[in-house]
């Protein structure tokens, strides 16, 4: 029984000698945080600070903006292109169709 009373004082001198070390520790973390000059808002990080040269990502906004342009434009001129041969066949057909009913007569 004496060896665990003896065990357990050993223990709490140690975790008191510890105890010592830590808030010694933290003191001198304490004056070094206090000595440091505390950064800007937005120093740490770039979420409102402007970007010399732009950032990779207006550069993909751009292409793909290009891409979706070139897309419509093409689209477009394809429906154009279909809508002429549709109503260039259309026509053709309704003439020699009318020049057949006339002759019909």
């Amino acid at each position: 029984m004496s060896a665990n009373i003896a065990q357990a004082v050993a223990d709490a001198r140690a975790a008191e000698a510890n105890t010592d070390r830590i808030a010694e520790i933290l003191a001198v973390v304490q004056a070094v945080q206090a000595a440091t000059q505390t950064p800007a808002a937005h120093a740490g990080c770039s979420c409102s600070t402007p970007k010399a040269g732009g950032s990779a990502g207006k550069v993909a906004a751009w292409v793909a903006g290009g891409a979706a342009c070139a897309c419509v434009l093409t689209a477009l001129f394809l429906a154009v292109a279909l809508v002429a041969v549709a109503v260039t066949v259309g026509g053709c057909v309704s003439y020699l169709l009318i020049r057949e009913i006339r002759k019909g007569k």
